[in-house]
């Protein structure tokens, strides 16, 4: 996390606009399409009886599409802000209905409770800087003076227009900002992090010299979905650090409200954190060699 951060902070912000700018609504369009469609035929075939399924990919696929069909990138449309609020709704539904019982074994397993909450808390600092909510760099302009500075404005992010409390801390220095559609989104995604490394803790924890492979299997796709979370935001960061203005194209492809880019990287991530809940809650829990024999609550 510290050499993420580190890397984020030594970016290189673009000095000249999107080169491929006027593709990015088409695309967003078409893309957001596709997973609409996909969720919503993949969701009958195969299920059926769960809508919510269909539900959260409708939301996901409206969510990379939306800046791309809405006029003025909606930043003020009621709709985007309803948007917003189902993203968490969408996805707590499924872990509530879905993942129940992977949920009971975390929490009552104390170390992976506790690797769950301190993995939600560091992906949420890791994920604040990555996504230049946060900095330790800020980029200094003639206006900006050594007061200390705590003012509410306007702030896109994410999608629509947010009342947001920006700071700068000169002495620090820190300076970044916080809003209730920022909270969501990081809410959600440290959320499903901090589960997946619980999952992992208890499968390790729980498993045995006969089952380690399956325990290892198990870790190994929790882990992999985590790592995609996490590596998407940071990923102009790194480039930017190693390649400089050339990775230029890269950053609008993030930056720009219109491209297709950050939902995408935003949909792969929840959709392989939710499934990996998913299918690992319907696994039989690992007995540990202590208790080899005991009846579980499963039996």
């Amino acid at each position: 996390m510290v050499g993420g951060i580190g890397l984020v902070e030594l970016q290189v912000v673009a000095a000249s606009g999107p080169q491929f700018g006027e593709l990015y609504g088409p695309v967003a369009f078409l893309t957001g399409s596709a997973i609409m469609l996909g969720s919503l035929v993949a969701g009958w075939y195969y299920w059926h009886d769960r809508p919510r399924y269909m539900a959260l990919g409708a939301v996901l696929g409206a969510w990379v599409m939306y800046p791309a069909v809405m006029p003025n990138n909606g930043i003020t449309h009621p709709l985007g802000y309803a948007l917003v609020f189902a993203f968490p709704v969408a996805v707590g539904r499924i872990i509530q209905q879905d993942a129940r019982t992977l949920l009971m074994r975390i929490r009552r397993n104390q170390l992976a409770s506790r690797t769950a909450l301190a993995a939600s808390g560091l992906f949420a600092v890791f994920f604040a800087f990555s996504a230049g909510t946060l900095s330790l760099n800020p980029d200094t302009v003639p206006s900006m003076d050594t007061t200390r500075k705590v003012v509410v404005v306007p702030l896109t992010d994410p999608l629509v227009s947010w009342p947001a409390v920006e700071f700068y801390f000169p002495s620090v220095p820190l300076a970044g900002f916080v809003s209730i559609g920022t909270v969501i989104l990081v809410g959600v995604l440290a959320t499903l992090v901090g589960l997946n490394a619980g999952y992992v803790a208890d499968r390790w924890t729980r498993a045995n010299d006969e089952t380690a492979d399956s325990a290892f299997a198990g870790s190994l796709a929790a882990s992999g979905a985590t790592a995609c979370c996490c590596c998407a935001p940071a990923m102009y960061g790194v480039l930017s650090a190693v390649f400089g203005a050339a990775a230029t194209p890269v950053y609008w492809a993030f930056m720009d409200p219109t491209s297709p880019v950050g939902g995408l990287f935003l949909t792969v991530s929840v959709l392989l954190l939710v499934a990996t809940l998913v299918r690992s809650s319907d696994r039989r829990p690992v007995q540990s060699s202590a208790s080899a024999g005991v009846p579980s609550s499963s039996d």
